[in-house]
């Protein structure tokens, strides 16, 4: 099972441009466009299952429940997570584009969280929570989220969830 991480705030310019005060804007406002009928395509029973976890393990910090987003954030998520099956890889490639388009719609910060090869949200969830970097984003000051859960054509589970603030 492989887990990765990604956050516009922890990241350094070593991996790439990350954070949205380095994102430098030098031409016209790019305008995000993304079709909202894919947040329909998660397997909807996994991704409620994914964040009730998350808000569970939220809990016992005292932390306030994300809400989920099931229209711009799960449509980048799924999009992100059909990209990660059609590579056959979990990756991170054009995150700036998601956060860019969930800034476009009011989120003041944007992370996310990728998995892939589980199949119970609990054992994604746990596997997140035992990884430093994942915890951090599970414990950050998010509001909301958008999770894509799919399978690929051999029934493995590849997982995106868009964590963002508003």
């Amino acid at each position: 099972m492989k887990l990765v991480t990604y956050s516009l705030l922890a990241l350094t310019l070593a991996l790439t441009s990350c954070s949205t005060e380095e994102l430098v804007e030098t031409q016209s406002p790019i305008e995000f466009t993304i079709d909202l009928n894919l947040a329909q395509e998660t397997d909807a029973q996994m991704a409620s299952e994914i964040l009730y976890y998350v808000n569970q393990y939220r809990g016992t910090l005292g932390l306030e429940p994300i809400l989920m987003d099931k229209t711009y954030a799960s449509a980048y998520a799924v999009e992100h997570t059909k990209y990660m099956i059609q590579q056959n890889k979990i990756s991170h490639d054009n995150f700036s584009d998601r956060a860019e388009g969930l800034n476009s719609q009011g989120a003041q910060a944007v992370a996310e969280n990728v998995g892939f090869g589980y199949n119970s949200a609990k054992d994604l969830v746990t596997a997140w929570i035992n990884s430093p970097s994942h915890r951090d984003i599970m414990e950050g000051n998010y509001t909301h989220s958008g999770i894509g859960a799919l399978q690929d054509g051999s029934g493995v589970y590849y997982v995106t969830q868009l964590f963002y603030r508003k």
